[in-house]
């Protein structure tokens, strides 16, 4: 049987002995080359919708305490209903999760038209739904049940090939040695002893249950070199595991928005949307209020449309009850979407940001010679109408049935759909495929054109802003601009002089990236960040194209950290 703490006075006088002795040693990893990291990265992109299972002792109260009805997350009633660490305990003897089948879940999430499996490993209360040596604290030596859960549900992920992942919550209500618990507080402090117990478990994770395909870690307020060093860990212990931006200070791979949330803005780095069933709660609440299954279909497909349109992965929560049952109204809604992605999920799986925005009438994605129009609003007059389309489009006909083909005609500013005819209108989202012939060609809303003196005028304000979404901690998070991008319409002249005026408090060296072509521009000299006195550069015999959208981008040369924001203060780009 393993020891769950020491006494506080032997723990406290061996701490120096813990934190070197006990450190973990990675010195036998190799870590992973950029090509590896970014074939990774773009495998994670791809998958697109994966489930998320918030599941653990509080699964057993299920939103109620001692009779009384607790508001706020569920996951969260230790701290909600004020409950002492030793009745919060008395839980575990209760856990005996008889109706918990792993491949049942596995089998929905496939009928769903997930990709991946992201589970609750530890969150904030503690209690691990894995075996680890560091605690009793845990679902096999605590419980009735004494099986791992985490084993169990890996296995099945194999089997029925989808994804694994972990959820691991920085924060730890129940260890002795994290910051005091009197509340719920989501971005406490890691004291060091709570940060390498957080290493020993992390290493736990990614080494005992196969392949890990990301780790979703959440709250918690680390150091930069904490999470530097939980990292650095991860990627040692399995280099193709994807880091959720919730690790903080940088040091993830894709970037997580808000509960619930989508960005109002553009997105430049990959990123995750993680959704709950119902605002109020993630795990199980026997009091929640739930819409008809029709309504929350459609509010999930929209979610999933909208999201994947944006460039972005989303992440649907269930939660079991404390019994392991799968409640009836997700497992419906899941089935669902997994019904209408079974018919459209061409125009989602695999597919890329279209350059076209949302429109009024929804959403756009694309592949190599496609474009998928997800329409959700059908104009009132039927026709559809794309302002800056005008590719050679050779067919438009819908998604469920390739016969039904749609009249269709291009101006010089338009691309317009007749949809007068389109009978089979899905009840969600009905798509509508347009196959063009060579490139696309598109031309955006805020696309520059040349001035009077045939001279094109950059600037920070008439920019295409992308962003990253990033901070030290939950509370911190707000978007920062990693690229400038814009659009060249009207170009009258094949070769070019670029001239370049920035400056800014530290301005790094700079890639200006036109037409898929990368130009190194030199940080500001010392002297001039002291007195903000601009720098510039030109770059002579720069071939731009006469007959479409040339496109210029700006971002750090340096790419080690995409979530880094830029720090420029002014900015013109003059291109003659």
């Amino acid at each position: 049987m393993k020891t769950e703490s020491l006494s506080k006075s032997l723990i406290l006088g061996c701490i120096f002995l813990i934190l070197t002795s006990c450190k973990t040693d990675t010195s036998n990893h190799t870590p992973s080359t950029q090509t590896d990291e970014r074939e990774a990265l773009s495998e994670w992109e791809n998958q697109k919708f994966s489930m998320f299972i918030h599941w653990g002792l509080y699964s057993l109260p299920a939103g109620v305490w001692q009779g009384e009805k607790i508001n706020g997350y569920s996951e969260q009633i230790k701290g909600h209903a004020k409950i002492s660490r030793e009745e919060y305990r008395k839980l575990v003897s209760q856990f005996n999760p008889t109706n918990w089948s792993a491949d049942s879940v596995a089998l929905l999430a496939k009928r769903a038209g997930m990709k991946s499996i992201v589970i609750t490993a530890k969150h904030h209360d503690g209690f691990c739904l894995f075996d680890s040596k560091y605690t009793t604290f845990d679902v096999v030596d605590a419980t009735p049940y004494q099986k791992d859960v985490l084993k169990d549900l890996a296995d099945a992920c194999e089997r029925h090939t989808l994804k694994f992942g972990v959820y691991f919550s920085l924060i730890d209500w129940d260890y002795e040695y994290a910051t005091p618990f009197e509340s719920v507080r989501n971005s406490d402090s890691i004291p060091p002893l709570h940060h390498q117990y957080n290493l020993n478990q992390v290493e736990e994770l990614l080494t005992n249950y196969g392949v890990i395909s990301e780790i979703w870690f959440d709250m918690g307020a680390p150091t930069y070199s904490q999470s530097k060093e939980i990292a650095t860990l991860v990627k040692q212990l399995q280099p193709n595991c994807q880091i959720s931006g919730r690790i903080w200070n940088d040091q993830g791979d894709f970037a997580v928005m808000g509960d619930n949330l989508k960005p109002d803005f553009k997105m430049g780095v990959p990123w995750q949307t993680p959704a709950s069933m119902f605002p109020e709660t993630w795990s199980y609440r026997s009091w929640q209020e739930r819409p008809s299954i029709e309504e929350k279909i459609q509010e999930k497909i929209h979610d999933l449309i909208n999201i994947v349109g944006m460039g972005g992965n989303y992440l649907l929560n269930i939660g079991p009850k404390g019994d392991g049952t799968i409640i009836p109204f997700e497992q419906q809604v899941l089935e669902g979407i997994g019904k209408w992605l079974a018919e459209n999920g061409e125009a989602i799986y695999g597919t890329t940001i279209s350059p076209i925005d949302s429109q009024s009438w929804g959403s756009t994605t694309a592949k190599e010679g496609k474009l998928y129009l997800h329409i959700i609003n059908f104009p009132k007059n039927n026709i559809l109408n794309i302002k800056g389309l005008n590719s050679n489009i050779k067919n438009a006909y819908l998604l469920t049935d390739s016969t039904i083909s749609l009249q269709n005609s291009t101006t010089d500013s338009s691309f317009e759909i007749d949809l007068t005819n389109l009978i089979n209108r899905d009840k969600y989202a009905t798509v509508v495929v347009l196959e063009y012939e060579n490139e696309l060609r598109y031309t955006p809303e805020n696309a520059i054109y040349p001035n009077m003196e045939s001279t094109f005028i950059l600037t920070k304000d008439n920019a295409a802003k992308l962003h990253s979404f990033s901070g030290h901690d939950y509370y911190s998070t707000r978007p920062t601009v990693v690229k400038y991008k814009w659009y060249l319409a009207g170009n009258e002249q094949e070769n070019n002089t670029i001239n370049l005026s920035y400056s800014g408090k530290t301005i790094e060296a700079l890639a200006l990236t036109i037409n898929g072509k990368e130009y190194t521009i030199s940080g500001s000299k010392a002297e001039n960040q002291l007195q903000n006195e601009s720098s510039s550069q030109s770059i002579s015999g720069v071939n731009l194209y006469l007959d479409k959208i040339n496109e210029f981008e700006l971002s750090l040369k340096d790419k080690s950290n995409p979530h880094k924001g830029l720090t420029i203060e002014m900015l013109k780009i003059e291109i003659k």
